[in-house]
């Protein structure tokens, strides 16, 4: 009989499965909820008291951005264009993370911060800064957590047969009630429950893939045949989609920010409880990462060589790549008993991590960054600031549910989430680089460049998503199909790619894997430029910057911290700048003016 999507193939093995997940995910959160009881306080809530373990929290970082886009998206886009973007990914992890930790963490773990967006009114003493650079996030978050949330909806149609609305309405508020009333001890301990099932789940596509493929070797050399292969690809041409330079300065530069300086992530290694245990949290997230990506491609690798000859979406039974994922378990474990259920609960775990860590995240920063601020809110006690953060969990748990809809229609997953990564973490990354970096910026050239970043990249974004640039993708085949196959197939559109536009509107094609680049270069160039302009308008002189400044930024440029104390800011007493001296024979030719720059920035 053949199968067909939307045909409810579920078991009762596959309903227990799946029952069994949720209420393991609901219990988690409900025991933290009972055991902190009513005098949980946003510190326990959103930091888990600074008192986490290193492993658990590697395994959440990880899995708040190994979503179901990862186990749906990821492999479809290995089906479709290989598996160089990954490859390139395996590399720089190895990299990057380890250059977050030291770009990053050495300051910022040292800061004990709540909110990362704290960092930018201490650094730039401004308000503005930080709520501004908050407002991004919490944008940025919001959308990414929709199209997370969208994802397993086609797995559940797929199925069950399932509606859209049905499984996002109902797995948004599983997610929203155990990070709600369970906070970050909640979030993190059902985060690494949910790792193991996405690992289950992962191992068992690939086992069946390349059995199904005809073994590990037929696999790869299939995927070669048909280009899936391709490791390098050393065009300098901005406006292909994939080659390997778009890849290493667009995607190193999001690792880096995304790992060193992206809310979850930082919430996360702050709550470790010393310096140690933030690096040791890395050193493990980098490997499961490695390992992740090394199923990731597995995967894809293995699909494709099972459908080489015969690919679906050519043949009409499946619309877009998105759905190759769930159409092989149907088509290839939906006769094990059981098997359904437990891919579902692996799509499940996927989702309902990024839900709960995005939502933990968004609470902190509102509360921190916005309503502590508020004299009604700042003046509760800490009980019911901890029952604010609850319902600003809610809050954000709703609000996703209807971004869920939208994302339904913004295209390929893997690229809408990229795009949205690349348009918001470019900017936000290249404003902390500049904080770090150059002492000689300041909060003029903070906002004016991060809002350019933002304008310009978000604008790129809009006008990609209106010209609907349709790719081409590697060749796929009918040669292979049984006989007596019924092939109801059209023939391939001619496909409009970057060349066939002209100026100004080519410039709307770049690739979307260099926007996290674009983002974070001209929040940097701007932004220097607009704190020596912004100088001559301020009327007094700033903070100091010293124990905000990267150890390198300092010994480059010279800076030492004079005896004189500053205000606290939020806690934490920075030191103050008073002079900036060479090495050597003790002349200041040309530092003397960075000195009184840093003073009156």
């Amino acid at each position: 009989m053949a199968l067909e999507l939307g045909t409810n193939y579920f078991g009762i093995l596959d309903y227990v499965a799946v029952a069994f997940t949720l209420v393991i995910s609901l219990a988690i959160g409900l025991y933290h909820a009972i055991r902190g009881g009513s005098k949980q306080t946003s510190e326990d809530l959103l930091m888990g008291g600074r008192n986490m373990k290193a492993i658990p929290i590697a395994a959440s970082m990880l899995v708040t951005y190994f979503s179901a886009i990862a186990i749906i998206g990821y492999p479809a886009e290995i089906y479709s264009n290989g598996i160089q973007i990954f490859w390139i990914h395996v590399l720089l992890t190895g990299i990057c993370i380890p250059a977050a930790a030291y770009i990053f963490m050495s300051v910022l773990y040292k800061l004990k911060l709540t909110s990362v967006y704290e960092y930018f009114e201490l650094r730039f003493d401004s308000v503005a800064v930080r709520c501004v650079a908050s407002g991004i996030f919490i944008l940025q978050m919001t959308i990414l957590t929709g199209v997370a949330l969208f994802a397993p909806s086609i797995a559940l149609e797929a199925f069950l047969g399932l509606p859209t609305w049905v499984s996002v309405v109902g797995i948004g508020i599983i997610g929203t009630v155990y990070t709600a009333f369970g906070g970050l001890k909640a979030v993190v301990w059902t985060d690494v429950f949910q790792f193991v099932l996405i690992i289950v789940g992962m191992v068992t596509i690939v086992t069946r893939g390349f059995i199904t493929s005809g073994g590990i070797y037929e696999a790869f050399k299939k995927a070669n045949n048909y280009g899936r292969l391709e490791l390098f690809n050393w065009n300098v041409d901005p406006f292909e989609r994939y080659n390997t330079m778009n890849f290493i300065v667009g995607y190193g530069i999001a690792i880096i920010c995304f790992y060193g300086a992206h809310q979850p992530n930082v919430q996360r290694y702050s709550s470790l409880p010393s310096f140690k245990e933030a690096i040791k949290a890395m050193a493990w997230n980098a490997l499961f990462k490695e390992f992740t990506n090394i199923l990731i491609i597995c995967t894809g690798v293995s699909l494709f060589a099972t459908y080489a000859g015969c690919d679906p979406i050519l043949l009409g039974e499946i619309k877009k790549a998105d759905q190759i994922v769930p159409y092989f378990f149907i088509k290839e474990l939906a006769f094990i008993p059981g098997m359904m259920g437990i891919f579902t609960s692996c799509i499940f775990s996927a989702v309902l991590s990024t839900l709960s860590s995005a939502l933990n995240s968004l609470a902190a920063v509102t509360w921190q960054d916005f309503l502590s601020r508020v004299p009604y809110f700042d003046s509760m006690g800490n009980a019911a600031k901890g029952r604010v953060t609850c319902v600003l969990a809610a809050i954000y748990g709703i609000a996703t549910i209807g971004l869920a809809f939208v994302a339904a229609k913004l295209g390929s997953i893997f690229q809408v989430t990229i795009t949205v990564i690349g348009a918001f973490s470019g900017t936000l990354g290249g404003c902390f680089l500049m904080g770090l970096f150059a002492p000689c910026t300041n909060k003029v050239g903070a906002l004016v460049g991060m809002l350019t970043g933002l304008f310009t990249t978000g604008f790129m974004t809009f006008q990609a998503f209106v010209l609907k640039v349709p790719y081409s993708t590697l060749p796929t085949s009918l040669d292979e199909c049984p006989a007596g196959t019924n092939m109801t197939f059209a023939k391939n559109a001619t496909i409009v790619t970057s060349t066939d536009f002209e100026w100004p509107t080519k410039l709307w094609t770049v690739s979307y894997i260099l926007y996290p680049f674009i983002g974070s270069m001209i929040t940097i160039v701007v932004g220097i430029i607009a704190s020596y302009i912004g100088r001559c308008f301020m009327a007094k002189p700033p903070k100091s910057c010293h124990d905000y400044l990267h150890p390198l930024a300092k010994f480059l440029c010279c800076v030492e911290p004079s005896s004189d104390e500053p205000v606290k800011a939020n806690g934490v007493k920075p030191i103050a700048i008073s002079t900036c001296k060479t090495h050597g024979n003790g002349n200041s030719k040309g530092f003397d003016n960075v000195a009184f720059e840093m003073k009156n920035v």
